[in-house]
Formats: C-alpha cells, sequence, structure tokens
C-alpha cells in the first residue's frame, strides 16, 4: 500500500479580523442588500490554525477556494488529505491518538462508529440555538438527516448526492416510447424495444462493487415499497416480500436475456460513461452528478443532450414513483479540537453560509463538478439553474423532487454495514445471474445482518 498523500495549504492573509460579528440577523451592503447570519460573539485566536483532514479529491480548486476564508479571518487552514481508501484507517489512527483534528470529512458510512466511539463532537454547545435552527429550516432529505443524526447536531454538509433513474430519451423514442417508464414490467418492455433497435445491453447495473451493491439492495427496497427497511431494532423488514422478489426475478430476466454487461460487477466510471456514449447502454442508476459527463459532448457521444433523469420506478405502480436513496457527506469536529469556535467559522464556510450570508462553496462545488448541496433553495439560483439545465435534463426542478423524498443510505450508520456489503455482494450477484433464488437471497442477506448485528451489539 502506497503511503497516505498529504496536501497543505499555506496561504495566510496578511489583514487579520479580531472579531466575528456578534449573534443576529443583519442586513449589510455587499454592495447589494443582503440578509447575513452570523456566529456568536467571539475573538479569534491569534496565530489560529486549523488542522482539515478529508479524502483527495478537487485538492487545488478546494485550495484556491479556501484562500477566501483564510483572507478573511486570518485564520490559516492546514489542508490535510489522504487517499480515498486509507481515509478511514488514516482518520482511525488519528483518533486513537487524539490529535487535535479541528475539521474533518464524515461519510455516512463512518458516522455511527464515529459517533458512538466519541471520535466527533456535537455542535450544540458551540454554536447558538437560533443558528442551528436556521440550518435545520434551510437543509433537506439526507443532509438534514445526517447533520442532525439522532438528535444532536453535527455539522453541514461536504455534498450530498441522491441516486437517480436515467435513461436515453433518443433511444426510447427511436424505440417507439415518449416516456420513460414507471414500473418494472414497462422497464422490461422498453429494454426488450430498444435491444431489437441494437441497443446491446440496454440496463446498466454499474457498479458492482460491496458498497454499490448495498446501495442497489437497499433501492430495491424502497422501490418494492419498503419503508422503512429496518424496525427500531435494525430488524430487517424485507424477508419474504413479493414485490421484492419481483424485481430481482427481471433483473435476472435481463441477465438471462443478455441486457446486462458482465463487465458492470467490475468496471469503473470511465467505462461506464464510455458504454452510454456509445449507446451500448439506455438506462442505468446512479448519482445525478454523472449526467454532467454523459451530457457533456466531449465525454458523451451520441448520447450527449439525450441523457434524462426520470422517477424511480417502482414494482407496484401505486407506490409509484419510489423514494430516491441519497447520502451526506458532513464536516464535524472531534473531541480533542483546540479552536471548537474558529473550526465552526471553517465548517460554515466550507458547507454553509458565509459572511455575506451566501451558500458559496456549495453553490462552488456544484457549479465546477456537480456535487449537490442539501439546500433545496439553491435549486433557484440562477447561475446554477444556467449551469444545470445543460446537462442536468430535463429539469433540475425534477432532481429537486426526487431529493426532497430520498431517503439517507438506511444501512450505512451501523459499523458492520461494511461486513454486511461485502457479504451480500456475492449472493446479489449470483442471485442477478441466475445461480440463486431471489427469495433464497432475500432470506440470507436478512440471516447475514442479523448475525452480524449480534456479532456487534451482542443483541
Amino acid at each position: 500500500m502506497n503511503p497516505p498523500v498529504v496536501t497543505q495549504t499555506t496561504t495566510v492573509s496578511t489583514t487579520v479580523p479580531t472579531t466575528v460579528p456578534t449573534t443576529s440577523v443583519v442586513t449589510t451592503t455587499v454592495p447589494t442588500t443582503t440578509t447575513v447570519t452570523t456566529t456568536p460573539p467571539h475573538t479569534i485566536k491569534p496565530g489560529t490554525t486549523l488542522d482539515f483532514w478529508r479524502w483527495s479529491y478537487a485538492s487545488d480548486f478546494l485550495s484556491e477556494c479556501l484562500k477566501r476564508f483564510e483572507d478573511h479571518y486570518g485564520i490559516k487552514v492546514n489542508q490535510l488529505e489522504v487517499a480515498s481508501a486509507e481515509y478511514h484507517s488514516k482518520m482511525l489512527s488519528l483518533f486513537a491518538a487524539k490529535t487535535s483534528v479541528e475539521v474533518c470529512a464524515v461519510r455516512d458510512e463512518y458516522l455511527e462508529e464515529w459517533r458512538s466511539a466519541g471520535w466527533i463532537k456535537p455542535l450544540d454547545d458551540v454554536v447558538s440555538k437560533s443558528e442551528i435552527d436556521e440550518y435545520k429550516k434551510a437543509l433537506a432529505g439526507p443532509s438534514r438527516e445526517r447533520a442532525f443524526y439522532k438528535g444532536s447536531f453535527w455539522g453541514l454538509p461536504y455534498y450530498t448526492g441522491t441516486y437517480v433513474w436515467y435513461g436515453n430519451k433518443n433511444l426510447i423514442k427511436k424505440a417507439g416510447f415518449d416516456s420513460f417508464p414507471k414500473t418494472f414490467s414497462e422497464l422490461y418492455e422498453q429494454c426488450q424495444a430498444v435491444s431489437k433497435i441494437g441497443v446491446k445491453y440496454p440496463l446498466s447495473l454499474w457498479p458492482g462493487h460491496a458498497m454499490e451493491v448495498g446501495v442497489r439492495i437497499m433501492g430495491d427496497c424502497l422501490r418494492a415499497g419498503i419503508y422503512p427497511v429496518f424496525d427500531e431494532n435494525w430488524e430487517p423488514l424485507w424477508r419474504d416480500n413479493d414485490k421484492l422478489i419481483g424485481i430481482w426475478k427481471f433483473y435476472q430476466d435481463a441477465w438471462k436475456n443478455g441486457w446486462i454487461n458482465p463487465a458492470d460487477w467490475t468496471e469503473e466510471t470511465s467505462y461506464m460513461i464510455g458504454e452510454f456514449a456509445a449507446e451500448r447502454n439506455c438506462f442505468g442508476s446512479h448519482v445525478y452528478y454523472q449526467l454532467r459527463s454523459f451530457n457533456d459532448p466531449k465525454t458523451g457521444g451520441a448520447a450527449a443532450g439525450y441523457m434524462e433523469v426520470f422517477q424511480p420506478p417502482a414494482y407496484d405502480i401505486k407506490d409509484y414513483p419510489a423514494r430516491g436513496i441519497g447520502y451526506a457527506r458532513i464536516y464535524a469536529i472531534s473531541p480533542w479540537c483546540e479552536y471548537p469556535e474558529e473550526s465552526w467559522l471553517l465548517i460554515k464556510f466550507l458547507g454553509g453560509k458565509d459572511w455575506e450570508g451566501k451558500y458559496w462553496m456549495p453553490k462552488q462545488w456544484f457549479l465546477k463538478y456537480g456535487l449537490g448541496f442539501g439546500y433545496p433553495e439553491l435549486w433557484s439560483d440562477p447561475e446554477i439553474v444556467e449551469s444545470a439545465k445543460s446537462w442536468l435534463l430535463p429539469t433540475p426542478d425534477l432532481v429537486s423532487q426526487i431529493e426532497a423524498r430520498a431517503v439517507a443510505h438506511p444501512h450505512a450508520i451501523v459499523p458492520w454495514a461494511s461486513d454486511w456489503m461485502e457479504a451480500a455482494r456475492p449472493l446479489f450477484q449470483d442471485m442477478v445471474m441466475g445461480k440463486l433464488d431471489p427469495k433464497t437471497v432475500q432470506g440470507q442477506i436478512a440471516d447475514k445482518w442479523v448475525e452480524l448485528r449480534k456479532k456487534y451489539t451482542g443483541k
């Protein structure tokens, strides 16, 4: 394993403000009149340096953005990064040593583990109640679920993602359809039709690695009308569900018909984009920012301009549209954080409103990389609408509607989630390939969940 790659930003402001404005909602000119919510009265400690840990992504872009924060507050930010695959183990080593981690990025999959172990600290005693209430009203969907997990305020979203269904509108029109499928029987009919006009693999199940298979299983539960997916004791509620069995029989039929590419189990993002670009795929399901590549003429090939989001299909029309499934990565602080008030300023800059009362950084992530933001009001922002309308087809408003009803990954917040996903993956794959019966696999993955729950909790 290669050693972690650590980068660090070193820009420091030459103009150092010494006091953060008082808590209130005030009107300032910046240069137009804007409502600004600020932080509790606090004098910034001279020479404050914040260690900010995250997994590597768009490092240079973030460094440039952080200069704006540093120049305004006179706070230095050490941007410390680790390769994504190594991030979890690196952070655990820092927590074990009680390292002063001011701000860190937290995946859904780590939230319960880090919370229950006391490795991250709620912000309820750092942030004013009025400001917490403001963010509770502003956030929606998975972002709000994670930020206010188990009744405490943990932080603000780094980014959020909602899994959507998408398809090639041009191909379904050539096959004789005007609208996308609402049920799996309609999806079967359209896969059959686009196959007849030359689409080699109508349905993309990409990607097939463990984490994504876990997401697909949870999403299929929602598409079968199963919600909640677990009871209050983490008992699975999908056993012997005929609708879920029906969805999985659809996958089996699609595999038997040759509509799913075997490479879906092993390949990465660039491969998937290429398959849609060459119109070898028609339908798929993944996070909506993939459409940025699908509809870009430079990467989207023949599909560019035709890839559209549609409402999640359900097995039964009574359950249509099905709930979407999503996730949110949040910024949090550790209990060994030396500068909690300054760290909140950084979290707010990164994942909420800046000193001008604007969601500046969440907006930058979307405009540059298409990352989700968790604030429904931003879907009305003219720049976001203008940026999104060229690739987030048919309209950004549809994604906003899906996000509003989305469920945060139901399985991701328990410490045994990773073990369960690894165990479920081969069972799901063998089931799709016709080697195992869907009803049998339903029971096996439920049994594995219970086995791991008992191992981790004793009950």
